[in-house]
């Protein structure tokens, strides 16, 4: 087993897959946006920007992502389909990372409510 080789692969595009690479990148710059957008809003609170930043920089990274996709169908670079795959994979990361988040902050406020309200009951 030689491990000085690279692992190729090798991938056939045709016209078909420059279609569907195409619409995956308007897709994905699409929701990029979206995310975004819905990023920058959520940081406007300061609780909420634990979780907005993550998913700012994760839409950034999804448009990015949708810009490689759409030159990979463009000029059939292998290293444009890399960045893409390692762009889009940047952003699961960060998605992963908001959802974790959001998760975290509504099961610290459930606890909080838990211990303030029946302290709360008992001075009237």
């Amino acid at each position: 087993m030689d491990t000085n080789n690279t692992n190729i692969i090798s991938i056939q595009i045709t016209e078909l897959l420059q279609k569907r690479l195409r619409f995956i990148a308007v897709m994905q710059q699409i929701c990029g946006v979206i995310s975004i957008i819905s990023g920058a809003l959520t940081c406007l609170g300061i609780i909420t920007a634990i979780f907005g930043v993550p998913l700012l920089i994760a839409g950034i990274k999804l448009f990015q992502s949708g810009s490689a996709f759409s030159l990979t169908a463009n000029t059939k670079r292998g290293e444009d389909l890399v960045n893409a795959i390692t762009n889009l994979h940047s952003y699961w990361k960060l998605l992963l990372i908001t959802i974790i988040a959001i998760v975290l902050t509504y099961v610290l406020l459930f606890v909080g409510m838990l211990v303030l309200i029946p302290m709360l009951g008992s001075r009237y």
